[in-house]
């Protein structure tokens, strides 16, 4: 995914074990996140907003799935999937 005027390109990984969620819902989510890629390539990369980004673990939930992710470089990684506890 690139980001426009940006000289990154930001992509979503999903690890091994982030695929315990069923295939669609992991679809949907890899499909948000894209979403998401491509409103933040809007943010210049030198922005205080990505040091912030890249510490901190985020959490994106999908039809009761938590996918656990984080930035690694230039790559969104989606390093845990959880069923929420109901």
């Amino acid at each position: 995914m690139s980001t426009g005027d940006q000289d990154l390109t930001y992509r979503v990984v999903f690890t091994e074990a982030a695929c315990a969620a069923p295939l669609e819902v992991c679809e949907e989510a890899r499909a948000i996140l894209e979403d998401l890629l491509r409103s933040l390539s809007l943010i210049p990369s030198d922005s205080v907003f990505w040091e912030s980004m890249r510490a901190s673990r985020l959490c994106l939930v999908v039809r009761g799935w938590s996918f656990l992710y984080g930035f690694e470089g230039e790559t969104l990684r989606v390093t845990e999937v959880r069923r929420a506890v109901r």
